[in-house]
C-alpha cells in the first residue's frame, strides 16, 4: 500500500443521489496523488456502491471501496483507520462534500505542517436552498494560522465539530478507545478521544467542510434524536467516563464545554419526547451538579438556564413549545 500524505474516510450508506457529488468534490489534480479516498460502504441496499465503485475504476490511485456489513457510522471509521496509509486522517460524510479550492490550500498546509491536530472550518449548507452558513466565524479564534502551537495554549479556544478537525493518523491510532458501533453519535467520541495525545496544533482560514443540513433523517434531525434517544444517552455516559479519567490534563477545558453541548442536547431530547421526560431531566441535572460541577456550569443553553431558575416547574411549558417547533 502507497503511503498518502491524507487520508479521507468517507462512510457511505445509502446515500445515492449524494454520493456523487461528495465524491467529484476530490476529484482536484493538485492534489490526487497526495490523497486517498476511502469509500467505507456501510452494507447500502440501494445503487450508492455502483457509483463509488466507478470512481474506484476511473482514479484507482485516490479511491478505494471498500465494503463491509452494516455496523453504523463508528464501524465505517475504525474500518476505514485500519486501512488508512496517510499521514493524516479526516472524515467526510457521504451525503456532504468538501469545497475544492479549499483543500487545495488544506493539502498544501498538510505538506508543511507536522501538527498533532490540524483544524479548518466548514459550512452549514442548507439543502433546499443551497444557502450556507458559518456556525462559528473562526474554529479556533485567536490562533496564528498556518504555523504550529502548543494545543495547550489554544485548547479552551477551540471549537470541536468534526467537519473541522483533522488528526495525524499516528494519535489516533496510539490511543485505545474505538468508537461504538451500531449507534449514531460518535462523532463526539471521534473528536474527544485523541485530545489526551494532542500535542501541537495548527488551522487554517479555509471553509473545506460543505455540511448539508436539512435532510429527512438526519441523525441530528428532532425525528432522529427523539428515535435513537438511548443510543445518545449511551454516547454521553462512555464520554463523561472518558472526561473523569482526564480530569486535570491539558484537555480538560475542551472536555467539558464539548460535554456541555451533548447534555444540552439530551435534554432536548427530553423535552421533545411526548410527554417530556422530566424525571430523567431533574436526575442527571443533579448527577452532573453532584459529580460534574464543571460540565453542569458550562451547560449555558437559555430553557436550561430558565428551567434552572423556576426550580423545573415551566418544564411543560418547555416541552410543549419543543414538541410544537418539532411538528412544525
Amino acid at each position: 500500500m502507497s503511503s498518502k500524505l491524507l487520508s479521507i474516510v468517507v462512510p457511505m450508506y445509502q446515500v445515492e443521489s449524494y454520493i456523487g457529488q461528495c465524491l467529484d468534490s476530490f476529484i482536484v489534480p493538485e492534489v490526487m496523488e497526495k490523497i486517498e479516498v476511502l469509500v467505507i460502504d456501510d452494507g447500502s441496499r440501494d445503487r450508492s456502491p455502483q457509483i463509488a465503485q466507478e470512481y474506484q475504476k476511473k482514479y484507482p490511485g485516490t479511491y478505494r471501496v471498500i465494503h463491509k456489513e452494516n455496523g453504523g457510522h463508528g464501524s465505517t471509521i475504525n474500518r476505514g483507520l485500519k486501512e488508512a496509509s496517510g499521514t493524516y486522517f479526516r472524515v467526510v460524510d457521504g451525503d456532504d462534500w468538501v469545497d475544492k479550492e479549499s483543500l487545495i490550500h488544506f493539502v498544501q498546509h498538510l505538506e508543511k505542517t507536522d501538527a498533532d491536530m490540524v483544524l479548518s472550518n466548514y459550512y452549514w449548507v442548507d439543502h433546499k436552498t443551497g444557502k450556507k452558513k458559518a456556525e462559528v466565524k473562526e474554529i479556533c479564534p485567536g490562533i496564528s494560522y498556518g504555523t504550529v502551537c502548543k494545543f495547550d495554549e489554544v485548547a479552551e479556544r477551540i471549537f470541536m465539530k468534526m467537519h473541522g478537525i483533522t488528526y495525524k493518523t499516528s494519535v489516533i491510532r496510539g490511543q485505545p478507545e474505538r468508537l461504538d458501533e451500531h449507534c449514531f453519535y460518535v462523532d463526539t467520541e471521534y473528536m474527544l478521544f485523541p485530545l489526551p495525545h494532542v500535542k501541537t496544533v495548527s488551522a487554517v482560514p479555509d471553509f473545506v467542510y460543505q455540511y448539508r443540513i436539512g435532510l429527512p433523517g438526519q441523525s441530528m434531525s428532532a425525528e432522529k434524536l427523539r428515535k435513537q434517544c438511548s443510543q445518545h444517552e449511551r454516547v454521553l455516559e462512555r464520554l463523561l467516563a472518558f472526561y473523569n479519567v482526564h480530569r486535570g490534563s491539558a484537555c480538560e477545558v475542551v472536555l467539558e464545554k464539548t460535554l456541555a453541548r451533548i447534555v444540552a442536547s439530551q435534554y432536548k431530547i427530553y423535552l421533545m419526547l411526548p410527554g417530556g421526560r422530566k424525571e430523567k431531566l431533574i436526575a442527571l441535572e443533579k448527577r452532573l451538579k453532584a459529580e460534574e460541577p464543571k460540565v453542569y456550569q458550562a451547560v449555558t443553553n437559555p430553557a436550561v438556564w430558565l428551567l434552572r431558575k423556576t426550580r423545573y416547574q415551566t418544564f411543560r411549558l418547555i416541552s410543549l413549545a419543543a414538541r410544537r417547533k418539532f411538528r412544525s
